[in-house]
């Protein structure tokens, strides 16, 4: 659950980034998910993931409503972590690298879900858990998402052709209290200018 807004918020700043006071007007072209090849535990099920408008405007002050709705089929423990890796896919892939804006990382980043879950529960809780889930872990399962809208702030100028248009990945790792992985996903938009 926090995966997928993590994934969409870190998108969204990233590309925003690129032109604070510019006015870009993005497409989403081909949007794909899944799990990492070889992830044989599939503890999660996306059956919604939008994001509107389309085409997304990236600028500061420029809105974004995002709607997810999944099922969480197995327990998330206490102390569990995830970890972002993010890229800009090309002849040569661009690792993105972890990046603090206005307090928030985002990019290629490790975080503490106990963490995460404790700084975004004004805005998580109660509306993206199941009415019988505690605002922290362990996340038990059940039928997570909800929608939220989101006003970019104002981000440092970056150079709109290194991160706006092109194909991005980013792959997610949920790693278990004891450090070992409990599963990848992945996701693959490819946006347009």
């Amino acid at each position: 659950k926090m995966m997928k807004y993590l994934l969409v918020v870190s998108a969204a700043i990233l590309v925003a980034a690129a032109a604070p006071n510019k006015r870009v007007k993005l497409s989403l072209k081909k949007f794909e998910h899944g799990y990492c090849e070889g992830t044989d535990n599939q503890p999660l099920v996306l059956n919604t993931l939008s994001v509107v408008p389309d085409p997304i405007e990236i600028h500061t002050g420029a809105t974004i409503d995002v709607t997810i709705d999944l099922d969480l089929l197995e327990e998330v423990p206490a102390d569990s972590k995830v970890s972002l890796k993010a890229k800009k896919l090309g002849l040569i892939d661009l690792p993105i690298p972890c990046v603090e804006i206005d307090n928030l990382h985002v990019g290629s980043c490790d975080y503490d879900m106990n963490y995460l879950i404790a700084q975004y529960a004004e805005f998580l809780c109660p509306d993206f858990l199941p009415a019988d889930q505690e605002c922290s872990l362990p996340l038990n399962p059940g039928k997570y998402g909800g929608s939220a809208h989101f006003e970019l702030p104002e981000i440092p100028a970056l150079i709109v052709e290194l991160l706006a248009a092109g194909e991005y990945e980013v792959t997610v790792h949920a790693i278990r209290p004891d450090g070992s992985e409990e599963t990848c996903f992945y996701v693959i938009a490819e946006v347009s200018a």
